[in-house]
């Protein structure tokens, strides 16, 4: 069981979460409203700490407690206040249903859209021309055509675009590209080595996989989807299983877990498996791209391992309570977006129950290795069920044996596929044959997918279309 200093982030984190959550969308009156009435709460509580407190012998710890976790919770409630003070005074929200110019820096890489064309992430920073030109910071996402497709982070665009209304209340507008982009200032080696990156995986791909594969190996690996077709996607997210398709903590679990693996095979003692454990991590943002997700998918997937590799759950449950701490402060809208609330809810999960349900599966018939498959799994799957309830982005009953079904290859493909990405650049050929060895585990993972959506039950059982 996790030791009570273990958990002392745990109850502010879920104060600032919950306050984050409470506030997204708000007027920054009714957010600075919020962060008043708990600031006064926390005055309270520290007063009655160290004074009446005191003589009447109620227990001044858990008022200190109190007093933190309203503090802190008062401070999340004037970051949204900002937040949303500083989305009101942009020029884009009053804009919506025009159009208008932009100068934007692309911070992400893009990714396909159902309806065809891509949804690029960007930061706005001056939007109107001339001298109706204002100087505003706002992140935002791009609907374009083919055009934008390939774009590094870091590049700076012009464009003329049409302000489309938010999906939902607190949200920002997105903008729908009129124009090609015109590129105006250059990406730096942040942003052109990751795109140099998937550039070389996707020859690769095509070098060494046929079919559905050829696409699906750069969608696992670096969540570059543009090479999966549309049909394929429906399927994966039918199944249950479009979390594969996303950079997440499992994909840094299994790089850095068989970074451990193979120095401990060889002999190195603790200090060098850990600074072997972090070159890897590193590297592999540095592959991926250090954009916001994958950063968090670091943060995350370390922590489980973490866990998955001690016998205490206290310390991994704080480093994990300090990520949704920090992340919750400096953005709220990540936060509360559903797959970081996926991402940290299977995270806790692991931390917490893998272990003990593992015990509880290991029967003579069943290898401990197995029951570890199983546990991760099935802790995962139950703990996460409600977040995907509630998102409406649940799968069919299927979506439980589907993710036990392929969770013996789901770390060879990270695992060789991340390889064949490093090498990539440097290797061509290295990295085909390490492409090529992934090509039965990518096989059965498109008809676990392909079959699980057919069956009975799930969404897209009897279309044919």
């Amino acid at each position: 069981m996790p030791a009570i200093r273990d958990l002392r982030l745990v109850l502010p984190t879920v104060a600032v979460f919950a306050v984050t959550a409470g506030t997204v969308g708000s007027r920054p009156e009714v957010a600075i409203a919020v962060a008043v009435v708990l600031l006064a709460g926390a005055a309270v509580s520290a007063l009655w700490s160290g004074t009446e407190g005191a003589r009447r012998g109620i227990d001044r710890p858990t008022l200190g407690v109190l007093a933190i976790v309203c503090a802190v919770g008062a401070i999340a409630a004037g970051v949204q206040a900002a937040r949303s003070h500083a989305l009101t005074a942009h020029p884009l929200p009053a804009a919506v249903g025009e159009r208008t110019s932009v100068e934007a820096e692309v911070t992400g890489f893009d990714r396909p859209v159902r309806s065809g064309g891509v949804m690029v992430p960007v930061r706005v920073e001056v939007t109107g021309s001339g001298r109706q030109a204002r100087q505003a910071g706002l992140d935002v996402v791009v609907l374009g055509d083919k055009a934008w497709h390939g774009l590094a982070p870091g590049t700076r665009v012009r464009m003329s675009v049409a302000v489309l209304e938010p999906l939902s209340p607190g949200d920002p507008p997105a903008l729908r590209a009129l124009t090609p982009p015109r590129v105006v200032g250059q990406p730096g080696l942040a942003g052109t080595f990751p795109a140099a990156v998937r550039e070389r995986l996707r020859r690769v791909s095509a070098r060494a996989l046929e079919g559905e594969a050829e696409g699906l190996l750069p969608s696992f690996v670096l969540g570059d989807e543009g090479g999966v077709s549309t049909e394929t996607r429906d399927d994966f997210r039918a199944a249950g299983l479009s979390h594969l398709a996303a950079v997440s903590g499992a994909n840094t679990t299994y790089v850095v877990g068989a970074i451990l693996l193979v120095a401990a095979g060889i002999g190195v003692g603790r200090r060098g498996r850990t600074v072997a454990a972090g070159v890897g991590l590193a590297g592999f943002v540095a592959v991926v791209g250090p954009e916001p997700a994958v950063l968090r998918a670091a943060g995350t997937g370390a922590i489980g391992l973490a866990a998955l590799a001690c016998h205490r759950t206290g310390r991994p449950l704080a480093a994990l309570a300090a990520v949704v701490l920090l992340v919750a402060v400096l953005d709220p809208t990540t936060a509360t977006g559903a797959g970081f609330v996926l991402s940290v809810t299977a995270t806790a999960a692991l931390v917490l129950a893998a272990r003990p349900v593992a015990e509880w599966l290991r029967r003579p018939w069943i290898p401990g290795r197995v029951a570890d498959v199983l546990a991760v799994c099935l802790v995962a799957h139950v703990a996460t069920l409600p977040v995907l309830a509630a998102t409406g982005l649940e799968a069919g009953p299927w979506a439980l044996p589907a993710n036990i079904a392929v969770a013996p290859v789901v770390p060879l493909v990270t695992v060789l596929g991340t390889l064949a990405a490093a090498v990539g650049p440097v290797w061509e050929e290295g990295a085909v044959l390490l492409a090529a060895a992934c090509a039965p585990a990518l096989w059965w993972l498109d008809l676990v997918a392909e079959v699980a959506a057919g069956l009975p039950g799930s969404p897209h059982y009897g279309n044919d279309d």
